[in-house]
């Protein structure tokens, strides 16, 4: 059987126990792979400590599995992780590691039949549509072969998302994504052929929030992870690299959006943070 899941040996992003990999262009579908273990006891250097989360749009789904303290897989199943508009905290328990792709929200819908906005409010199961797609992962995660089911899974949404016909909010959500929030709504409307009334509509119900929403997050999420490069940031310089007005603006909308400053959000995620590199 042949996967087309191929990672790269240095992570893009990592913290605490927490890694993953950009898959670059040519994945419609997914924008990351990720992995994160937590072992049983507190002193075992593979335990997740919590991981606080900066605002981001894209649920996950992954093989979640349950081991005992001998290592022995107990059970395992697929779980939607929520997006998190407005940054959060993930705290597992001891004995759960996690094998994930980051969906891209444009190609949910059309793709499995999901709306990223149905994936907010909590975790939740695979739907059985869904399910259907990622049969043969649950062959190999069965088995006891995670990585290979890991594998087996993009490899099914990659396909999925493959089959999908051209879809022009898809196309507006998907730049500004990948603009990393530096694109105006209007330059979005206009490069979809949409008007800018309908296109806040469409994102509103199919996101939960509109394209100024969601772009506000992208820019916060992207300044502050390139703030974790640097031991001492220089905000003034990030805010500009940005697209904030100034280093005010950065605070007043870090503030606005997560209750808290970008200091003390550096402080609290440079202690996890060993490299961001994307």
């Amino acid at each position: 059987m042949e996967f087309t899941l191929t990672l790269e040996a240095e992570p893009a992003q990592t913290s605490g126990s927490y890694r993953a990999w950009s898959l670059g262009k040519g994945h419609r579908a997914i924008d990351l792979a990720w992995h994160s273990v937590a072992g049983h006891d507190p002193k075992d250097c593979k335990t997740s400590e919590r991981q606080d989360l900066l605002p981001f749009t894209e649920p996950s789904i992954a093989i979640r599995r349950r081991f005992s303290r001998a290592g022995q897989t107990q059970d395992w199943d697929f779980v939607i992780f929520r997006a998190q508009p407005d940054g959060g905290a993930y705290d597992p328990a001891g004995g759960e590691e996690l094998f994930a792709l980051r969906l891209a929200p444009e190609v949910m819908e059309r793709a499995f039949g999901l709306k990223a906005v149905e994936c907010v409010a909590e975790d939740r199961t695979v739907p059985a549509t869904l399910c259907a797609h990622l049969d043969p992962a649950a062959r190999l995660a069965d088995e006891g072969d995670f990585a290979a089911a890991w594998a087996q899974m993009h490899d099914a949404l990659r396909k999925s998302a493959a089959q999908t016909e051209f879809d022009r909010v898809g196309h507006a959500v998907g730049l500004a994504r990948r603009s990393r929030g530096k694109l105006g709504p209007a330059h979005l409307a206009e490069a979809s052929g949409l008007s800018l009334r309908h296109l806040r509509r469409c994102f509103v119900d199919r996101l939960g929030l509109s394209p100024r929403a969601i772009l506000r997050r992208q820019r916060l999420t992207r300044a502050m992870l390139d703030a974790e490069r640097a031991v001492r940031p220089a905000w003034a310089d990030l805010a500009a690299a940005h697209n904030f007005s100034d280093q005010a603006h950065l605070i007043r909308e870090c503030r606005s959006l997560t209750g808290r400053s970008p200091v003390e959000w550096h402080h609290t995620r440079r202690q996890m943070a060993v490299s961001f590199n994307n």
